[in-house]
């Protein structure tokens, strides 16, 4: 059964909810993304029950497990693991025998049977972890609400436990609400995003949907695109600093164009299509990155490229290089003000 948020509104000290609207189908993974106080944790709150919405309806959530996983845990810290897991179970009253099965085969899963005996104070991040999502899963949840769950972590172990969010939502096949500020925990986990911005739901759609067309400005700077530009356009040209840009808009007197960083081709020789942008510039800097490396390069303003180690051995591209930089035209997202 799907959960459905219809013009939930919530009026708190500083802040409004306003009129959310989410329709979150049976069996998905759905993230709820977006910048600290967003409003994103509210949201989950009133989804849980924990908050009850000044105005709209909720359904899908009447008499269903919820398992609730935080961001810092919040683990009993004067109990052990074994009794952080069962606690759950005890409050519904099962027998003693049923509660030890249960813990023991879902401390199995997670690898955490020899910590059974220990006091949660004396666990490493990831034990902790490990323990949040063992005792969220032991009441066998209808649904699991996941609050931040990785934001803590290095990103090694940041790693390691999407894997493990990612294994746990297929085999039980249920409703995973995830809330993260980190587009690229989103993006490795969605089946469907929804972004929140000020209390609103701004874009909803698949990861590819939201990350391809960014429906505003603000949303391509959240999303980390990287050639976020502001300029006009006139006659379908995007203009700037003496450069013209083809661009799929006729006119604006004020505009931004949005370009992603692996979007955008590098060469040393130009490339002619009337489907492209191809502009000669020279190279400011290079930065490495874990996973790619960012050529900035001075057509006149800067553009930020991304390209892999071996492109970057390959061309032997160094800082004062001059290169082509090419893009279509269709790559560039434009949001007129």
């Amino acid at each position: 059964m799907p959960v459905t948020l219809k013009n939930v509104g919530k009026k708190l000290k500083g802040f409004e909810l306003k009129e959310v609207d989410l329709n979150i189908r049976d069996g998905e993974y759905f993230v709820l993304l977006g910048p600290s106080g967003s409003g994103k944790t509210k949201t989950i709150e009133i989804i849980s029950g924990l908050e009850k919405p000044d105005s709209g309806l909720i359904s899908g959530v009447e008499g269903k497990n919820i398992g609730f996983i935080y961001q810092d845990y919040m683990l009993f810290p004067h109990m052990s693991v074994f009794e952080n897991i069962s606690f759950g179970l005890k409050v519904r009253k099962l027998p003693a025998d049923e509660i030890k099965n249960k813990v023991m085969s879902v401390a199995e899963i997670f690898d955490i049977t020899p910590l059974l005996d220990k006091n949660v104070k004396n666990l490493s991040g990831g034990e902790k972890q490990r323990v949040a999502i063992a005792r969220a899963m032991v009441i066998s949840p209808d649904i699991y609400i996941l609050d931040e769950p990785t934001s803590a972590l290095d990103r090694n172990l940041k790693v390691k436990t999407q894997s493990l969010f990612r294994g746990l939502h297929k085999d039980t096949k249920k409703i995973f609400i995830h809330v993260t500020h980190d587009f690229e925990v989103a993006l490795a986990l969605g089946d469907r995003i929804a972004i929140i911005f000020n209390g609103e739901i701004v874009q909803a759609g698949t990861p590819d949907e939201i990350f391809s067309a960014p429906v505003s400005k603000d949303v391509a700077d959240f999303l980390g695109y990287r050639n976020v530009i502001r300029g006009s356009i006139v006659d379908n040209m995007f203009r700037l600093n003496g450069v013209s840009i083809a661009v799929p808009e006729q006119e604006a007197s004020l505009a931004y164009i949005a370009i992603r960083s692996d979007d955008i081709f590098l060469s040393k020789k130009e490339i002619s299509s009337s489907a492209r942008n191809s502009f000669f510039g020279v190279v400011a800097g290079i930065v490495h990155k874990p996973s790619s490396i960012e050529i900035i390069l001075d057509i006149g303003f800067r553009l930020k490229v991304d390209i892999t180690r071996k492109s970057l051995l390959e061309m032997g591209i160094k800082e004062g290089d001059k290169l082509w930089a090419t893009f279509k035209v269709s790559s560039i997202k434009v949001f007129k003000h």
